[in-house]
């Protein structure tokens, strides 16, 4: 039983980082409509900017938003000078684009930092939490309890605030948002930065458990597109639910079954769960796009 619920925790843990992760993609594709295969380079640019910061010094509670900040203002960057250019409206296009985007960020971080794995230092790394025989990493309880509080956040920032409901309402209407009055092309330049952002973070939270390399986000781009697929592509809440799911039975599966298989498990719950709902477990058909 202290097995179980040992696996069970560190499910929840792993589904609460592939919520951050999963939640600025579906950001990114609820709003802009693309596909952003550089999500897993700014995932790794996150990890680097805590690293590199580590090394001047800064503690790492202070690190985590710097190396947020560092993120957004790449991402910013990036939506100013080829996203908005270059394939807003164009679905297809995107893909190469990001991709090709994605595998420049990473050819230029192993010409800035090298090809091999740097460990980060984290306050968290060598604590334990013990509790009714089962222990918990310091460092993955701080992922744990960051990604609940920046969901929790998040969720409420759309919800109650302007901006908020502004990126919702182009979500659902672009067009409409567009005559209502609401600044759309500032609206997808916000809900790019905040996406990308997001993949910095969780790469800065899970950087000290898996060390920063140039390729780490890799892994992290499929895990992604899985949980959003799941999920719903373009459903916020639905990115939550399909990253826990995906989370505690990749977990049950690496306990229980085999670690070799655990890969291919997310694909085939996308599977089954697209035979039954076809828009995925949240997801909901989008009658207007551009």
């Amino acid at each position: 039983m202290n097995l179980f619920v040992q696996t069970l925790i560190n499910g929840l843990v792993l589904g609460a980082s592939y919520s951050v992760i999963a939640v600025g993609l579906t950001l990114v594709f609820g709003i802009l409509h693309i596909a952003n295969f550089a999500h897993g380079a700014f995932f790794a640019i996150g990890a680097y900017a805590i690293f590199l910061l580590s090394g001047w010094g800064v503690p790492y509670l202070a690190a985590l938003p710097a190396a947020i900040a560092i993120v957004a203002a790449v991402g910013f960057i990036t939506e100013f000078s080829v996203i908005r250019r270059a394939i807003y409206g164009e679905g297809h296009g995107s893909i190469i684009v990001t991709f090709a985007l994605g595998q420049a960020m990473v050819a230029a971080l192993i010409l800035l930092f090298g090809p091999d794995p740097h460990p980060i230092r984290s306050p968290f790394a060598q604590a334990t939490v013990s509790a009714f025989g089962m222990v918990i990493a310091g460092q993955r309880l701080f992922v744990l309890l960051t990604s609940v509080v920046v969901l929790a956040g998040f969720g409420a920032w759309l919800r109650y605030t302007v901006r908020g409901q502004q990126i919702l309402a182009v979500a659902q209407n672009p067009r409409g948002a567009l005559y209502s009055g609401i600044n759309v092309p500032m609206i997808r330049s916000l809900s790019f930065v905040v996406g990308v952002a997001a993949a910095g973070l969780a790469g800065a939270l899970l950087a000290p458990i898996v060390t920063a390399y140039p390729t780490m986000g890799h892994t992290t781009l499929i895990t992604g597109f899985t949980v959003v697929i799941l999920g719903g592509m373009g459903s916020i809440s639905g990115a939550m639910l399909g990253a826990l799911l995906i989370g505690v039975a990749n977990a049950m599966f690496e306990t229980y079954v085999s670690v070799s298989w655990t890969p291919a498990l997310g694909w085939i719950l996308v599977i089954g769960v697209l035979l039954l709902w076809p828009q995925g477990l949240m997801g909901r058909p989008q009658l207007y796009r551009h």
